[in-house]
């Protein structure tokens, strides 16, 4: 079966900061170190807006640790975000990446595949994408459709459509607002989301080319 395009990923939300923050949990999964081989020019539009005196220090790579540190405070601030969000709403205990997949299936108005969610998430870990969807069904917040390897598809419930909703309605009255507020920051999201996903794929390059030297 033939990956899915690569609008997939870059669609899955439609305001900004969804999608800069949702191409930061992709970076955070696949980051390894790649040393001095970045090209720095398109990392300016997000280390300029770093503070200099960052408690983290900055080593000579062209400003790459301290991007790779935002990237992870911003992750973790997504994931405090999210989990805070949910408790709102169930008594349900979901991981951020499960939260993740929940907004994923919820997304637009087919089912998806276990494979487009790995593509979405950049995500190699099949087993624990299938142990998080199961997850989720016995909360009875999404059903599977189908049978076979490529013919399984997952699909909220009326349980899980009402939770998604409320979700993003949070998510309107508070992050969003706050974000109208700063257009500043609103016009540097959408480079910033660029970016983020330009180094996921030099990452994604390293990472086989490491592979490929180990197995030789």
């Amino acid at each position: 079966m033939p990956l899915p395009d690569r609008r997939l990923r870059a669609d899955i939300f439609s305001d900004p900061l969804s999608s800069c923050l949702f191409r930061a949990i992709k970076f955070i999964f696949r980051s390894c170190s790649l040393d001095n081989k970045v090209d720095r020019s398109p990392l300016s539009c997000l280390t300029a807006g770093l503070a200099a005196d960052t408690a983290v220090e900055v080593l000579p790579d062209g400003g790459l640790h301290m991007l790779e540190m935002a990237i992870q405070r911003a992750g973790a601030g997504l994931t405090r975000w999210q989990a805070g969000c949910f408790e709102q709403l169930s008594t349900v205990s979901l991981a951020s990446a499960e939260i993740t997949l929940l907004q994923l299936i919820g997304n637009g108005s087919r089912s998806k595949t276990i494979k487009e969610l790995a593509w979405s998430t950049n995500r190699t870990d099949i087993p624990n994408i299938q142990y998080s969807l199961r997850k989720l069904a016995s909360a009875g917040l999404t059903r599977k459709q189908g049978a076979g390897r490529s013919g399984v598809t997952y699909s909220l419930t009326e349980e899980g459509c009402q939770v998604e909703e409320r979700l993003q309605d949070i998510r309107e009255r508070l992050l969003l607002q706050a974000l109208a507020g700063r257009q500043d920051l609103a016009r540097r999201l959408h480079c910033a989301a660029e970016t983020l996903e330009e180094l996921t794929e030099l990452f994604g390059e390293a990472v086989r080319q490491a592979e490929a030297r180990s197995g030789s």
